[in-house]
């Protein structure tokens, strides 16, 4: 076992499943988190002005890094659309347990950079409630 989990293409309920299935594994295990255990996931996203521009632009990007037909994923597991909206859905993961959320800006490369300062000026002050809370 180790110390945390990172997880990746999950749902807010399917993290938290796994959280349960860990818990019961360390328990039967008799395991002892002495510092604690981190909880992490990463998360596909894309801010834009409507759900379905950021659901297109995730569409292509991801399909071309995984060579297969993303949108239905993109649809799942990704938080897009307007800043709320993405926020939204960081929520729900902290929420369901996790405690560290990775970013993955999703779209073209060279929008990445417009992507992170959006999400800077736009997104983070809709999240500064999570500050110190567990």
């Amino acid at each position: 076992m180790t110390d945390g989990w990172m997880s990746y293409v999950v749902t807010p309920d399917m993290f938290r499943q796994g959280l349960e299935k860990i818990a019961i594994a360390a328990a039967e295990a008799n395991r002892v988190f002495e510092r604690g255990f981190g909880t992490s996931h990463l998360l596909f996203t894309r801010i834009d002005d409507t759900y379905e521009k950021a659901l297109d632009a995730a569409t292509i990007s991801l399909s071309q890094r995984y060579a297969m037909d993303f949108r239905k994923a993109a649809e799942r597991y990704c938080a897009l659309g307007p800043p709320q909206r993405v926020v939204e859905t960081i929520l729900h993961f902290h929420e369901a347990g996790a405690r560290h959320i990775v970013l993955d800006f999703v779209g073209p490369y060279e929008e990445r950079d417009r992507q992170i300062e959006r999400f800077a000026s736009e997104a983070m002050p809709l999240l500064a409630g999570l500050r110190g809370r567990r």
